[in-house]
């Protein structure tokens, strides 16, 4: 009986070190995201792991892999080797290695960048967005890929006489002026009147 009652007290000790061991390294990890977060970042929002490389090239030795969700330091960018990527120079738990991200489809959110590289970019999961009426659009549905804060969203509406139906075309443009836009189909419940929406003919692609 004492020597069980001695096998659970060491269980108990043993338990109680792994708990505290834990702790103390997720308040650690904590920590040390909130430094991280004071200064330049990335956050990975590929779906797939990204390689980590040895040097700016996609050839390269790798070093491992970042995945969705992770947030690393930046210590430095290349934005002249490849027409493709920016690569992204991070700190890879302790380690210096470079990380793409598609200059057109970007792989990560870039924050508190010192220096305005990206084009803003705006995207939106349906290809049609419904609502009541000209009055009621909002920018609730988009998602805005853009590395320096509120840049502008502005929107102009197309009316494609011919098929009877409506498109929105939404530009976005950051505080060094650069801007993108992107159309949508747009549907109403109750249609707008013709000197609040252009002709779709006289849209320029």
């Amino acid at each position: 009986m004492k020597r069980l009652l001695q096998c659970l007290l060491l269980l108990g000790v043993i338990g109680i070190g792994v708990f505290l061991f834990f702790l103390f390294r997720n308040k650690n990890s904590e920590k040390k995201l909130e430094e991280i977060k004071k200064g330049w970042y990335i956050e990975i929002i590929y779906d797939s792991p990204i390689n980590v490389r040895k040097e700016a090239n996609a050839n390269s030795a790798p070093l491992g892999v970042v995945k969705k969700g992770e947030i690393y330091k930046v210590l430095d960018i290349d934005l002249e080797s490849s027409n493709t990527y920016f690569w992204y120079k991070i700190d890879f738990n302790g380690e210096e290695g470079w990380v793409a991200s598609g200059r057109k489809r970007h792989w990560v959110n870039d924050y508190n960048n010192p220096t305005d590289i990206m084009t803003p970019e705006i995207t939106f999961e349906s290809n049609t967005y419904n609502v009541r009426s000209i009055d009621d659009i909002n920018y609730k549905h988009l998602t805005v890929i853009e590395d320096k804060p509120n840049p502008k969203i502005t929107h102009v509406i197309y009316h494609e006489k011919d098929k009877d139906q409506y498109w929105i075309l939404y530009t976005i443009t950051d505080a060094a002026g650069k801007s993108s836009s992107k159309m949508q189909r747009i549907i109403f419940e109750i249609k707008p009147d013709e000197d609040r929406v252009l002709d779709f003919k006289d849209y320029k692609k």
